[in-house]
């Protein structure tokens, strides 16, 4: 049986409890018996993931800022089983994965390709990637995801996000300009079973994704199992239509 590629992702990892989070890019987790300030890469809410008491993976920040760590992995429930399941709350993870998988020649989406442009700028700000392949040009956007709801559904946004409805705009324009447009949901969480847009937490963003739908831009959901090293795990299905949300997992007290 052929071995998985994995990307090298986490050098020296530090274990840590989580105690609070103070504000969006904060947290507070117990490191070696010692209360410590960290930085977390995730604005995202992840009331359902960061409770008292989980256990965290940490590293020394490999670039400059207020606080020696960065937060990176949560230890939490993995779906329906309840076994323990790291999940990633490191927003920049998918650019890096996504770069990765382009290099590796893993993803095979765009055809053989020539060109590749991180941070592209377009009319309203910028998008991930800009690719120039055999079969065309392509603009490309990433979505990091790590909420499930109790179904086992991977959902997007946790939070409300105008910029992310932007971003799909955008890419419908471009489509209809003669660029190729691409969405990608990175689910950083191996217990997921499909991908749905969260319409009860941003209606506006989930009726842009099936109106990009409609007009050619194809969303796509990749799947990876994020540890010390991060495996790929494949494509999951990707349901546009709006259902009932049937709680968090694990539940939101």
């Amino acid at each position: 049986m052929k071995e998985m590629k994995k990307y090298k992702w986490i050098r020296k990892p530090e274990n840590a409890k989580f105690i609070e989070r103070p504000n969006r890019f904060t947290a507070i987790v117990e490191l070696s018996g010692k209360k410590k300030k960290v930085y977390l890469p995730d604005p995202g809410r992840l009331e359902e993931l960061l409770l008292p008491g989980n256990e965290v993976i940490l590293e020394k920040r490999r670039n400059s800022g207020k606080t020696e760590h960065d937060l990176l992995l949560v230890k939490t429930k993995a779906f329906p089983t309840g076994e323990p399941l790291l999940v990633s709350v490191d927003s920049r993870l998918p650019n890096l994965l996504f770069r990765w998988l382009i290099d590796e020649k893993i993803l095979r989406h765009f055809g053989k390709v020539k060109y590749v442009k991180p941070e592209p700028v377009v009319n309203h700000g910028r998008l991930d990637f800009y690719i120039e392949s055999d079969n065309g040009k392509h603009y490309i956007e990433l979505k990091s995801v790590n909420l499930i709801d109790a179904e086992g559904t991977a959902r997007f946004p946790d939070a409300p996000t105008k910029r992310g409805t932007k971003h799909i705009k955008e890419l419908i324009r471009l489509n209809s300009e003669g660029f190729h447009s691409w969405i990608f949901f990175m689910i950083v969480r191996k217990d997921a079973l499909k991908f749905s847009p969260f319409f009860e937490r941003d209606p506006e963003l989930s009726e842009a994704l099936n109106e990009a739908s409609k007009n050619g831009v194809q969303i796509k959901a990749l799947q990876f199992s994020p540890g010390i090293d991060v495996e790929f795990c494949g494509e999951l299905r990707v349901e546009l239509e709006k259902g009932s949300f049937p709680g968090f997992w694990p539940e939101v007290k």
